[in-house]
C-alpha cells in the first residue's frame, strides 16, 4: 500500500525537485519535509493543502483515498508547465528559453480569454 510519504516522494521526483527545493517553496525545514516522505511525521491539515497545491493533486490523492488515474483529468498549472525547459510539439522536442516561455504563456492566455468571452456569448438553453 502506498503511503503519504511514498506519494510525496514520487510526486517530488516526477517534478524533478529535491527535498530542499520543496522545503524552500513551502517555507519549512528540509528535515521536516524529509520526515513527511519517510512517514516519520504527518503534515498538519494546512500543510497537506499546501503540499497538494504545490504538486497539483488533491489532498485525497495524497492520503491514498483517490488513485492517480483520477488526477489525470485535472488541468496542470500553466506556470508549472512553463517551468520545463523543453516541450514536445508535433513529435519533436523543443527547448524553450525565457523569451519563448513568455511568448507561449501570452499565446495561451490570449486563447483562454477568447474562449471565456465566446462562452459568455453562447445563448442559454
Amino acid at each position: 500500500m502506498e503511503t503519504l510519504g511514498s506519494r510525496l516522494r514520487q510526486l517530488r521526483i516526477h517534478a524533478k525537485e529535491t527535498q530542499q527545493d520543496v522545503a524552500k517553496i513551502l517555507c519549512i525545514n528540509r528535515v521536516t519535509y524529509t520526515q513527511y516522505e519517510i512517514d516519520k511525521r504527518t503534515p498538519q491539515p494546512d500543510m497537506l493543502k499546501r503540499l497538494a497545491d504545490h504538486f497539483s493533486v488533491s489532498i485525497d490523492y495524497l492520503l491514498g483515498q483517490e488513485n492517480k488515474n483520477s488526477q489525470q483529468n485535472i488541468p496542470k498549472d500553466l506556470a508549472k508547465f512553463l517551468e520545463n525547459t523543453e516541450v514536445m510539439f508535433d513529435g519533436e522536442v523543443h527547448h524553450l528559453d525565457e523569451e519563448d516561455k513568455q511568448k507561449l504563456k501570452n499565446a495561451l492566455e490570449y486563447v483562454f480569454w477568447q474562449a471565456k468571452e465566446k462562452n459568455k456569448r453562447k445563448p442559454k438553453k
